[in-house]
C-alpha cells in the first residue's frame, strides 16, 4: 500500500517537473509557434487561389415539347394519331429526361469547353506557340476541371456541374459560355435529326408511292386490252355448282376494277401534296423560330466556394509549432540534465 502511494507521489511530481520544464522554455515554444506561423500563413498565401463553381441543372418544364412528342409520333407513324393524355405526359417527361442526358453528354466531350478556353487570355498566351497536338495535352488538363456529379430524385436524374478555375468570375463566365455553346450544339443537333428523319419518311412513302403506280399502270393497261372500262367485280359469278364461294376481294385481279378507276388512283396519287409532311415542316419551323428552354439551370444560383483555406492552414501551423516547441524544449532539457550530471560526477 505505502509502495503504491510512493509511486503516486513520485508520478505527481514527475507532472508538476513536466509543466515547469515546458513554462520555463514558454519563450523558446512562442519562437517556434511564430516561426510555424509565418511558414503557415506565407504557404496558405502562396498557394494558386483555386475555386469550386457548382451549378445544379434539371429537367426543362417546358410544356411545348410535347409538340415534340407529336412531331416523333407522326414520324414514326406517318399519321395523326390521337394519343391518350396519360402516355403523351410520360412521353414528355421521358423527351424531357433525353434531353437532359444527351445536354450532359455533348457537355462532356469537352468541343464547347475547349471553344471556350482558347478564348482566356492565359489559356490562349498558354498554348499559342505549341504544336496542334501538344495544344489538345494542355487543354485536356484544364478540361479536367469540369466534372458532372449525378444527383438522383425521386424518378428523376439531375446533375450538378463542378468547375474549378483560379478566378472566381472568370470561372462563372467559362461555364456560362460553355453551357450556352453546348445548348446551340444540342438544339442544332435535335433539328438535324428531326430534319433528317423526315426525309427518311419522305423518300420511303415516295418510294412505295413510285411502286405502287408501276402497279397500277400495268393493271391499267391489262384492263385496256380486255376493255374494260368499269368495275366488274360484282359482275363475277362467285358461285359454282350451287357452293358459294367466299373469295377476299384483295385476291381478286386488280385490272377488274377497269382502266377509269385505275387511271384515277394513279391521277391522285401523282397530285398527292403530302399534306403531312408539311404540317412537321411547320412543327420543325416553329421551333426553330422559338427560344426553347431545353434544360432548367440559373447561372445566377452557380454557388462558388474556395478550395484554399487559409483558415485551416494556419491553425494547423500554430498547432504543430507549439508541438515542435514543446519537443524541443523537453529535448533541450534532458541534453542539459545530462551534461550537469556528467559534471558532477
Amino acid at each position: 500500500m505505502n509502495k503504491n502511494n510512493h509511486n503516486y507521489h513520485e508520478n505527481e511530481i514527475n507532472l508538476i517537473d513536466l509543466f515547469k520544464i515546458i513554462w520555463d522554455g514558454k519563450k523558446k515554444i512562442l519562437i517556434f509557434t511564430i516561426i510555424s506561423f509565418l511558414i503557415g500563413s506565407g504557404y496558405s498565401y502562396q498557394i494558386p487561389n483555386n475555386y469550386l463553381n457548382s451549378l445544379v441543372i434539371k429537367e426543362s418544364n417546358n410544356r411545348e415539347f410535347d409538340r415534340l412528342v407529336y412531331i416523333e409520333k407522326m414520324l414514326k407513324t406517318n399519321q395523326i394519331n390521337q394519343i391518350n393524355q396519360i402516355n403523351q405526359i410520360n412521353q414528355i417527361n421521358q423527351i424531357n429526361q433525353r434531353i437532359l442526358n444527351r445536354f450532359v453528354s455533348e457537355l462532356i466531350d469537352y468541343e464547347e469547353l475547349f471553344i471556350t478556353l482558347k478564348n482566356i487570355k492565359k489559356v490562349r498566351e498558354n498554348i499559342v506557340k505549341l504544336p496542334t497536338e501538344n495544344q489538345k495535352k494542355i487543354l485536356f488538363q484544364y478540361a479536367k476541371s469540369l466534372m458532372i456529379v449525378e444527383l438522383v430524385e425521386k424518378d428523376k436524374t439531375n446533375y450538378i456541374i463542378n468547375f474549378k478555375w483560379d478566378n472566381a468570375d472568370e470561372g462563372r463566365e467559362i461555364l456560362k459560355d460553355t453551357i450556352n455553346l453546348t445548348l446551340k450544339n444540342l438544339e442544332k443537333s435535335i433539328y438535324e435529326e428531326f430534319e433528317q428523319s423526315l426525309e427518311f419518311e419522305k423518300k420511303i412513302i415516295k418510294s412505295q408511292d413510285r411502286a405502287r403506280l408501276d402497279y397500277l399502270s400495268e393493271q391499267s393497261s391489262i384492263a385496256r386490252e380486255l376493255n374494260i372500262s368499269n368495275n366488274q367485280i360484282n359482275n363475277i359469278n362467285l358461285s359454282q355448282s350451287n357452293v358459294s364461294l367466299n373469295i377476299n376481294t384483295a385476291d381478286i385481279a386488280y385490272y377488274l376494277r377497269g382502266f377509269k378507276a385505275i387511271d384515277k388512283e394513279i391521277e391522285l396519287i401523282k397530285d398527292r401534296e403530302y399534306e403531312n409532311f408539311k404540317f412537321i415542316e411547320q412543327e420543325i419551323a416553329y421551333f426553330k423560330e422559338k427560344s426553347t428552354r431545353w434544360i432548367d439551370y440559373n447561372i445566377h444560383s452557380l454557388v462558388v466556394k474556395s478550395l484554399n483555406n487559409t483558415k485551416k492552414t494556419i491553425i494547423i501551423s500554430i498547432l504543430l509549432g507549439l508541438f515542435v516547441g514543446v519537443i524541443f524544449v523537453l529535448i533541450f532539457n534532458a541534453i542539459q540534465s545530462q551534461t550537469v550530471s556528467k559534471k558532477n560526477k
